[in-house]
């Protein structure tokens, strides 16, 4: 289901602007290294839709063609039925999206905080503010 261009901007700004909120709440900074932005390539493959913070698992393509499944932690599901944002618009139909993330600050493999999902066809939420 694609998402008029409109829609999408008022939704990640929306985000954007409850952003630092949700920043608030639990120290993202203390749990993911914010100094290390990563860029994962893949498709999302479930959706833990629940509080207190949505996560969203995505399998990642690695180097060879192998795949790792990413468990990414994001905005709590009142912020997203807020912008507007339902399960199944996240789900993005299983085509391929690139996430930008912050990495565990504990070296905890496959875990992360999404901070924007891009699908193939442009259109993107955002869940964080742009350095």
């Amino acid at each position: 289901m694609a998402v008029p261009v409109r829609t999408q901007t008022g939704v990640a700004l929306a985000l954007a602007a409850l952003a630092p909120a949700g920043f608030a709440h639990h120290s993202v900074g203390g749990e993911f290294n914010v100094h290390r932005k990563m860029t994962l390539t893949g498709v999302v493959s479930a959706i833990e839709w629940a509080n207190p913070h949505i996560y969203v698992h995505f399998e990642a393509q690695g180097p060879g063609g192998s795949v790792a499944e990413w468990r990414l932690e994001t905005v709590p599901v009142a912020m997203m039925r807020k912008a507007g944002l339902t399960k199944a618009m996240l789900m993005g139909n299983a085509e391929t999206a690139t996430v930008d993330i912050y990495p565990a600050r504990d070296g905890t493999p496959r875990l992360g905080y999404m901070l924007k999902i891009t699908y193939q066809d442009g259109h993107h939420y955002q869940f964080a503010p742009d350095d």
